[in-house]
């Protein structure tokens, strides 16, 4: 039992924190996270308003570039006596083009699609006849023949934008889109429909060739005449025909986590290029642009920047063929302009862009760009610097 007693381990001291070192931890560790998680609160909070602001804007943007898309062809497989645009309205359009065909030897189509439904494939009959969109109004009144009993390959495109009937939508709106009698399509969601400003505005060419708008108070237009330059396509049937440029805004709409409603307007201006309001002389050089360009802010009745510049020097000389000018805008601390914020058609010789959607210690820059038939581009011209006061 003596040797058992002397070979046995002797108890060692162990030392471990006392409880004031863990009530100084413990405090230290909460001072750190009370500073740190109101940060990432913060950062998480903008992040997600950067995306709700990105993604309305996007939204709106893959509406406005559908349109874009086949407006900017309307016309194409048209036949004589078809009209090129059937309705225009503030909020909604209507036109007839050969979009897409099911037949590969259809060279006149846009798109070829073998597996796309021969009721969208053709022109509309009068036995099939639609309601125009937000309207009461019939279309067909004829058939469109290409040949006796072949229809014209030219279908009937319409797009609108109307409340959303989804439950979930919140009261806001959608753009639809419809080929001949077929369901309609929903294009893009969250819209909302700022007053004063249409989705949809007009212009023609005037005795100077210079574009002018036709008033909102004309509006809609319908191309009442069964058939395109007859006796009877006179007065607001007739002024369909005179359409040349048609200037599309849609506005997507996000809710921030602070439940404020935010706007993003998305616009463009699409040369009707079948109308023929130029004739082209060739697109085989980019643009020449070196007019100067000016970014003003103006605060009446509300905060705005407005851009201004004259037209390119291939708009009515050299080769003629500006059809568009680009709008570009970044802040001051990026060097580079990425996507364009807005297009304004050509056709006059001098232009304006009132930009809306600026805040108060914004710190921009401004720039402008011609393009060309042919999608060419000028080098971007820059403004002076400006900040929102």
């Amino acid at each position: 039992m003596k040797n058992l007693m002397k070979s046995s381990t002797p108890a060692r001291d162990r030392s471990g924190f006392t409880l004031l070192e863990m009530i100084i931890a413990m405090t230290v560790m909460a001072i750190a996270l009370g500073l740190t998680v109101p940060f990432f609160r913060t950062e998480v909070q903008a992040f997600g308003n950067i995306a709700g602001r990105d993604d309305a804007q996007q939204n709106a943007r893959y509406g406005v570039t559908m349109i874009d898309r086949e407006l900017r062809v309307a016309g194409v497989g048209v036949v004589d006596p078809q009209p090129l645009i059937v309705q225009a309205a503030p909020y909604a359009i209507t036109f007839n083009v050969d979009l897409v065909s099911r037949d590969i030897n259809d060279r006149g189509a846009t798109y070829y699609d073998p597996d796309i439904d021969p009721n969208a494939a053709a022109s509309l009959p009068k036995t099939s006849k639609i309601t125009l969109p937000l309207s009461a109004v019939q279309y067909p009144d004829s058939n469109y023949n290409q040949a006796v009993g072949v229809p014209s390959e030219a279908e009937t495109v319409s797009f609108w934008v109307a409340p959303d009937p989804d439950p979930s939508a919140n009261g806001t709106y959608a753009l639809f889109r419809r080929v001949n009698a077929m369901p309609a399509t929903v294009v893009a969601k969250a819209l909302v429909l700022p007053t004063g400003e249409p989705a949809f505005r007009y212009f023609k060419a005037d005795t100077l060739g210079q574009l002018v708008e036709i008033p909102q108070s004309m509006l809609p237009i319908y191309h009442s005449a069964a058939i395109h330059n007859s006796k009877a396509d006179t007065a607001k049937s007739a002024l369909t025909d005179s359409i040349r440029v048609v200037r599309v805004r849609i506005t997507g709409q996000f809710i921030d986590r602070k439940g404020v409603k935010n706007a993003r307007p998305v616009e463009t201006g699409v040369r009707i290029m079948n109308a023929g309001l130029l004739h082209f002389h060739t697109c085989g050089d980019p643009p020449i642009f070196t007019s100067p360009v000016l970014a003003v802010v103006s605060t009446i009745p509300s905060t705005k920047v407005v851009v201004t510049w004259n037209s390119a020097v291939d708009q009515s000389s050299g080769e003629k063929d500006v059809e568009q000018y680009s709008i570009y805008r970044r802040s001051s601390a990026n060097p580079l302009f990425t996507e364009p914020l807005a297009s304004i058609p050509s056709g006059t010789p001098t232009y304006t862009f009132t930009d809306t959607q600026v805040q108060s210690g914004n710190s921009l820059v401004y720039g402008i760009a011609a393009v060309d038939c042919g999608g060419q581009s000028s080098a971007v011209n820059s403004a002076p610097l400006v900040i929102v006061p």
